[in-house]
């Protein structure tokens, strides 16, 4: 056998080192361009270990770039894919194994690998923090959400209905598109309100119920005929789209009240349902919008200035976790009995709460004025009081979804909750014409696309 000169020896093991290189340069360009984006479960690396060859591609809108640090990338990223291959140029196939944040080679090979990373999406809540240079949106939960507080420009502004932004701000559109975030859960849920008063072809006032006791007849025990609840009231089925067949009652007003005036309106056709009332298949934005289970009940007739309390009050009662009280009796005579709301009802649409509305304010600099007004004429200084900026509208009040919890204790009629055109929460019998702005939550799975929170720049849903 002829020998290998130690000359030749280190020359040959040279020219195998310089051809490996190149294999290996050439494999993960190749990669590179055969890349695509089926989605991973996301893994944060802290560790590789007992690897021999490593390179690490970002992604970098429609392309990846080497990532030269001597870090992982941050949590602004998320593993997608590994790449290697053996000494052959051969793939090798799950060579590295993903468990408790840390990367293990899992073979006895020699491979050479490229790790792969995509963006990380930003979630909800990140991009609505990111949007909120006054630091509006609360740090902390208000009432079970992080809430928008402040009395100035408010970055909440969002179309629902339409992705042309220009369609939402012309004046026809923030009429029909334009709402209004109160806020976000933890779980990314986000709970819209109408901006502005709800419309059904020129009409923006309707009634609670149409149904109310008449002079002398005091039969205090409540039906849904007389003195109907929040989830059998006309208007609470009339936003929902279910006033199909509802036989109209004798109230002192009446606006045509068997029509439905969202869900299933012709003004809002994006919202129509697909249930029996419009026939065919439900529309996105109508799926858009969550099922939720609303809590609703009776409050004290303390709470005609509730700007008086402060929020965490407000929403303990309306929740069901603290007590209130209110009034019962037979043929004249009442009697005060302590209460505690415990109804609920699984829907899409409801009124805003009135510790929406308390929740809604701060001055800006002092952090115990968080969901603490005071009094209504401050409260009334919070975004979420929607007649002020000049808007031009007939009615004096807003309805809201909570009945008066006095409701018959001197008066012949049933009351439920109206916001004053003042800023200050009190009541009015149930038959009387009132503003309307529905509210609800989104799935989790609408997202933001674009847009600034602004009037001339709202957030747009993908």
């Amino acid at each position: 056998m002829k020998k290998i000169t130690k000359n030749k020896f280190y020359l040959l093991i040279g020219l195998f080192i310089i051809s490996f290189i190149v294999l290996a340069t050439s494999v993960q360009m190749h990669l590179k361009n055969k890349i695509n984006y089926d989605s991973l479960p996301e893994v944060k690396l802290n560790e590789l270990k007992n690897s021999n060859m490593l390179a690490i591609m970002i992604q970098n809108g429609d392309v990846y770039e080497e990532y030269d640090s001597n870090t992982w990338p941050g949590d602004g990223y998320k593993f997608k894919e590994a790449k290697c291959i053996d000494n052959n140029g051969a793939m090798v196939d799950d060579a590295i194994t993903f468990a408790d944040g840390k990367a293990t080679l899992t073979t006895n090979q020699t491979v050479f690998c490229t790790l792969y990373f995509d963006i990380k999406p930003k979630s909800t809540i990140e991009i609505l923090r990111e949007k909120d240079s006054g630091n509006t949106l609360s740090e902390d939960l208000q009432g079970g959400m992080y809430r928008y507080q402040g009395t100035g420009d408010i970055p909440n502004w969002i179309c629902f209905g339409t992705r042309d932004a220009n369609a939402c701000k012309t004046s026809d559109g923030i009429d029909k598109y334009m709402y209004r975030i109160i806020g976000i859960t933890e779980e990314g849920q986000m709970y819209l309100i109408k901006e502005t008063f709800l419309k059904e072809g020129e009409t923006t006032e309707f009634t609670w119920n149409d149904k109310h006791l008449t002079s002398g007849n005091y039969n205090y025990t409540c039906d849904s005929k007389i003195c109907p609840e929040w989830n059998t009231s006309l208007l609470f089925k009339r936003l929902n789209g279910t006033s199909n067949g509802i036989t109209k009652g004798t109230g002192s007003f009446s606006d045509n009240a068997n029509t439905d005036i969202f869900v299933d309106s012709a003004q809002y056709e994006y919202l129509k349902s697909g249930d029996s009332n419009s026939g065919g298949a439900a529309s996105e934005w109508y799926n858009l919008i969550a099922n939720h289970e609303w809590m609703y009940g009776d409050t004290i007739t303390g709470y005609s200035d509730a700007a008086t309390y402060t929020g965490n009050t407000v929403y303990a009662i309306e929740t069901g976790q603290a007590d209130t009280k209110h009034y019962v009796g037979t043929n004249g005579s009442t009697t005060e009995q302590t209460y505690r709301w415990s109804q609920k009802v699984n829907a899409k649409i409801s009124l805003m709460y009135i510790h929406d509305y308390v929740y809604s304010y701060y001055d800006g600099s002092n952090p115990d004025t968080k969901g603490n007004p005071k009094n209504y004429s401050t409260a009334k200084n919070g975004w979420l009081f929607f007649q002020k900026d000049g808007y031009n509208t007939s009615s004096s009040y807003e309805w809201l979804s909570t009945r008066w919890g006095n409701y018959m204790a001197n008066d012949d009629f049933v009351n439920a909750h109206i916001l004053y055109r003042e800023g200050y929460t009190s009541s009015t019998r149930i038959s009387s014409p009132n503003g309307v702005r529905p509210v609800f939550y989104l799935e989790p799975s609408a997202k933001i696309a674009s847009g600034e929170g602004t009037k001339d720049s709202p957030f747009i849903l993908t």
